[in-house]
C-alpha cells in the first residue's frame, strides 16, 4: 500500500479522535458556562449523585456506549446529546480537515506549495495551523449554539475567550499566509487587479486593498488589524439591526449573545466574511424559525446556530462569492448608500409589521427540565 495513503489514513483518524475528544469537552463546557462555573474543577461527575465518573467511563462515545447511557452508580439515564455532540465534533473536525488540507476547497493552494510533503503523506505546519484556527472556530461556534438551544443565551466568557484567540490566529497567519508577504501578493498582482481573487488565507481577504504603506502584507500587525476589524464589524452589523429593528417593531430582535459571536467569528475570518455571514445565516435562521414555531409554539428562536452556520458557509464559499461582492466592499461610499438604503428599509418594514399584527402576546413559562434525565458536568 502506499505509504502517502497509510499516512493520510492516519492523520484522518487522529483528526477524528481529537474531534471526540474536544466534544466531551465541549459538552461539559456547554453545561458548566451559562451558570458561570469553572470548567477545571470538580471534575465530571453525575448530577444526580454528585459521584465522580471515572476516566474510562468518560472516553468519548465508548464510555456512553458501554455504561447504555446511564450512570454507574445511581442509574440515572445521561442524555443521548452527550454522544450526538462527541461524533459531530469529531466529523466536524474530520470534515474541516478533508475541505481544507486534502481537497483545499478555498483554493489555497496547499498542493501547489508542499506538493512534495503531501505526496510524502505529510502535512506541513502552515496546513495545520490554518486547519487549527478553523478546528478552534468551529468548536466555539458549537459550543455557542448548544447554549443558545438550551438557554436561549450565549456566555460572554466564551464570545470574549474565543474574539482573543480568533485575533491569535490572525495575527499568526496574515494575509497572504503562507504566501511570503509582497513577494506573494506580487505573483498574483494581474489576477487580483482582472478578477479580484485573492489569495486565500486563513483571512480570505486583506482587511483592505490596495494595501496602505503602514500595513504590509504578511505582517504580524496586518493580521491583527485584520482580526480586530472583523471583530468590530461582526458586532456592529449585529447591534445595528438590534437597534434598528427594536425602533420600529417596539421590542427588541436579536439578542446581545449574537452579536457578541459575530464579534468572535469576525477576529477569525476578517470583515468582509462576518458582514456577509449575517445575511447567509437568515435562510437557515428561517428554516429553523419554523421548525420552533411548530414545535414550541412562540418560543423565542435562538439564532446562534444559524449564525455559527452561516460564518461557516461564508468563509469556505469565499472564493466564489468575493468575486461577486467585491464592487461593495471594496467602494466605501457604495457601501455606505447600501447600508444606509437597508437600515432605513428594515426601520420602515418593523414599523408596518407593528401596525399591522399590534403587540406581542406573552410568552409562556419555560418548559421544565424532564427530570429523568440527568446529567453530568
Amino acid at each position: 500500500m502506499n505509504i502517502a495513503i497509510i499516512g493520510w489514513a492516519i492523520w484522518c483518524v487522529g483528526v477524528f479522535v481529537l474531534g471526540l475528544s474536544a466534544g466531551s469537552f465541549l459538552q461539559v463546557a456547554a453545561v458548566r458556562l451559562p451558570y458561570e462555573k469553572s470548567l477545571l474543577w470538580p471534575g465530571s461527575h453525575c448530577m444526580s449523585c454528585l459521584r465522580a465518573i471515572a476516566w474510562h467511563d468518560n472516553i468519548p462515545v465508548v464510555g456512553w456506549l458501554l455504561l447504555q447511557g446511564k450512570c454507574r452508580n445511581c442509574k440515572a439515564t445521561f442524555s443521548v446529546r452527550y454522544l450526538l455532540v462527541e461524533i459531530f465534533a469529531g466529523l466536524g473536525f474530520l470534515t474541516l480537515f478533508v475541505l481544507e488540507v486534502v481537497l483545499d476547497v478555498r483554493g489555497v493552494g496547499w498542493w501547489r506549495q508542499y506538493n512534495w510533503t503531501l505526496q510524502s503523506g505529510l502535512v506541513p505546519w502552515q496546513a495545520w495551523l490554518v486547519w487549527a484556527g478553523e478546528a478552534v472556530l468551529f468548536s466555539l461556534l458549537l459550543v455557542a449554539s448548544i447554549c443558545d438551544l438550551e438557554h436561549q443565551e450565549i456566555p460572554l466568557s466564551i464570545t470574549l475567550s474565543g474574539c482573543l484567540m480568533g485575533l491569535v490566529f490572525s495575527t499568526l497567519c496574515p494575509w497572504p499566509f503562507p504566501l511570503e508577504g509582497p513577494a506573494g501578493v506580487a505573483q498574483v498582482t494581474g489576477r487580483i487587479a482582472e478578477e479580484m481573487r485573492f489569495p486565500v488565507s486563513l483571512h480570505p481577504w486583506p482587511v483592505f486593498w490596495p494595501l496602505p504603506g503602514w500595513l504590509p502584507a504578511g505582517a504580524w500587525w496586518t493580521g491583527l488589524a485584520s482580526g480586530v476589524a472583523g471583530a468590530l464589524a461582526g458586532n456592529l452589523v449585529c447591534r445595528v439591526i438590534r437597534f434598528v429593528y427594536g425602533l420600529g417593531r417596539g421590542r427588541e430582535s436579536l439578542g446581545l449573545g449574537d452579536g457578541d459571536l459575530l464579534l468572535m467569528a469576525g477576529a477569525f475570518v476578517g470583515w468582509q466574511p462576518a458582514l456577509c455571514s449575517f445575511f447567509v445565516a437568515l435562510a437557515p435562521g428561517i428554516v429553523m424559525g419554523l421548525g420552533f414555531l411548530l414545535l414550541r409554539g412562540s418560543q423565542a428562536l435562538p439564532f446562534g446556530p444559524s449564525l455559527g452556520l452561516g460564518v461557516l458557509i461564508s468563509w469556505f464559499v469565499w472564493p466564489w462569492l468575493g468575486p461577486k461582492v467585491a464592487w461593495l466592499f471594496l467602494d466605501p461610499i457604495t457601501l455606505v448608500l447600501l447600508v444606509g438604503a437597508g437600515a432605513g428599509g428594515l426601520l420602515v418594514l418593523s414599523f408596518l409589521l407593528r401596525l399591522i399584527s399590534g403587540p406581542d402576546p406573552e410568552e409562556g413559562p419555560a418548559a421544565e427540565a424532564d427530570p429523568e434525565t440527568a446529567t453530568k458536568a
